[in-house]
């Protein structure tokens, strides 16, 4: 019997690391292989095959970098936990109305004030391919969860 994908021991251990954290800093590379990095919330949970959902505005600049290089970063501290998390992952954009409604989440107001009718909204999927995180002020050695393996169950 296969293991179901959300009994993943990876996607588990990616949703303890990011509990209690709420914003992440984006990366993405420019045409000019320059990095440019900003803060985004994250209000969904983890999707059971490692996906992290963030919602923007098509329109924006991340997206526009996204089209041209795919490979983003994202990471998230909790330093009064001394825990941190760098993930690895390629992103896209996604506009399809069924997953804005499934994905939207009262708060998100603050930055969609027409909600789902909002002018341009999107959904940024981030497909999570490795996750390096540390965890304790006695290691500097960093722990690896790798979810590339995911996608081939």
């Amino acid at each position: 019997m296969t293991q179901s994908l959300d009994t993943k021991p990876q996607v588990h251990e990616l949703r303890k690391l990011l509990e209690g954290i709420d914003c992440g800093m984006l990366t993405t590379v420019d045409d000019n292989h320059s990095l440019h990095s900003r803060p985004m919330s994250m209000w969904n949970e983890i999707d059971n095959d490692g996906t992290l959902w963030f919602f923007t505005l098509a329109n924006s600049h991340k997206v526009v970098e996204i089209q041209h290089h795919q490979q983003v970063n994202v990471s998230f501290s909790a330093p009064d936990q001394q825990r941190y998390v760098s993930i690895s992952g390629s992103a896209e954009l996604i506009r399809d109305h069924d997953q804005l409604e499934e994905k939207w989440q009262p708060g998100l107001e603050i930055w969609f004030p027409n909600g789902v009718k909002e002018p341009n909204i999107a959904l940024l999927k981030v497909k999570v391919n490795q996750v390096d995180y540390w965890e304790s002020s006695s290691s500097f050695i960093p722990q690896t969860i790798n979810l590339l393996e995911l996608s081939r169950c």
